[in-house]
């Protein structure tokens, strides 16, 4: 006998619970963006070796990958696969156009790879509105795609976000640097987020020209119980804060907590992580869990891109991580995190400093002494 519409509620949200809750246990390692954008890079088998090598175990690759996905087959390494922006229009207009991008780039792989994700677009209310008409369409029908395939309960589908989705930042802040159309570093002057004591967390709320947009996307995961994937930069709002945020606050040292209420932020990511959990809670979301899919710190090119700097931001970000801490307004909930970048690559666009947030050379030798297993 077919279960009542009570019946199935019950159980939809029993089986999200489950997986929500696979989301917040499994953060015994930390993973890595793996971009291609560098000449001479190893292949994707000595990628993998690599990462197996450092204990690495969580990837994410921006675009399906042939010869990545087929090298992470059987290495225990979770992954997440992204959709272009540009492939939203065909994926959007067209369910077959969606059930071909799984079938090519998922099922062919799966479940050898163990692909976890699929990132629909990257930062699309972040600056690409072009692309806002086909992202949530396309997010459907992926999602209808792995429906199709029966493989709805093992991959979730999200998009990414960077915090220039929380009111009050002016520009978008992209994947390890300015977005494409704002390359004049002098910008980051006009960035003012959780500086002194007028932005505290619990006040996150997302920027009035995206929040439809948003909701719904946030309605999706929910109810489909996907992640929502947010880009956490510290390195970006503390050089954009004018001296109003210690360097130590940044990089998880010692220093005065934000006191926000009843909580206090002893560092500059929970803060921004709060921001954004508080913002989903002001749309009436409080329980979409969220996963950090970049995350670092640049080596070289400004005045705090050192090595020095990068070492000890990344390291203390694995450690608070692996910890499972979680942040103040979720306590002992671990959040997956993704250090951008795995390598250093020397051709992607955009300031010096673009090049400069691997954890590796492009030989695989360390770009500074990184503990992954702290």
């Amino acid at each position: 006998m077919a279960p009542s519409k009570a019946q199935a509620k019950i159980i939809l949200v029993g089986f999200v619970a489950l997986f929500w809750g696979s989301i917040l246990t499994d953060g015994d390692k930390i993973g890595v963006n793996y971009g291609i954008e560098g000449t001479d890079l190893p292949s994707a088998d000595e990628v993998v070796s690599l990462m197996k090598k450092n204990n690495i175990g969580k990837a994410r690759i921006f675009k399906a990958n042939t010869d990545a996905l087929k090298a992470l087959a059987n290495s225990g390494i979770d992954v997440i696969v992204g959709v272009g922006s540009e492939e939203l229009q065909a994926i959007s207009s067209k369910q077959d156009s969606a059930d071909a991008w799984v079938n090519d780039n998922i099922v062919a792989f799966y479940p050898a790879t163990n692909i976890k994700y699929i990132a629909v677009g990257n930062l699309v209310l972040c600056g690409a509105h072009e692309y806002i008409p086909y992202l949530l369409p396309a997010m459907t029908n992926i999602q209808t795609a792995l429906q199709n395939a029966n493989l709805q309960n093992s991959i979730k589908v999200s998009t990414t976000h960077n915090m220039s989705i929380i009111a009050g930042i002016d520009f978008p802040v992209s994947k390890g640097a300015l977005a494409d159309n704002v390359k004049d570093t002098a910008m980051r002057s006009l960035l003012n987020f959780l500086i002194a004591h007028n932005s505290a967390p619990s006040q996150g709320t997302f920027s009035d020209d995206i929040k439809d947009s948003m909701r719904s996307i946030l309605e999706f995961l929910s109810y489909h119980g996907s992640p929502f994937m947010a880009n956490v930069y510290p390195y970006f709002i503390f050089t954009g804060s004018r001296g109003s945020i210690s360097l130590e606050y940044a990089l998880f040292q010692p220093t005065s907590p934000l006191v926000d209420g009843v909580r206090r932020y002893t560092n500059l990511f929970d803060a921004m992580v709060d921001t954004i959990i508080s913002a989903m809670e002001n749309l009436g979301y409080p329980d979409v869990p969220l996963i950090v899919t970049e995350s670092g710190w640049p080596s070289f090119g400004e005045d705090v891109a050192t090595v020095e700097n990068a070492e000890a931001y990344n390291n203390n970000l694995i450690k608070h991580v692996l910890s499972n801490a979680g942040t103040p307004k979720r306590p002992g909930r671990g959040i997956h995190t993704y250090i951008f970048a795995l390598f250093r690559e020397n051709l992607k666009p955009g300031p010096t400093t673009e090049h400069d947030f691997g954890l590796f050379n492009r030989d695989q030798t360390p770009a500074y002494t990184v503990n992954f297993s702290p």
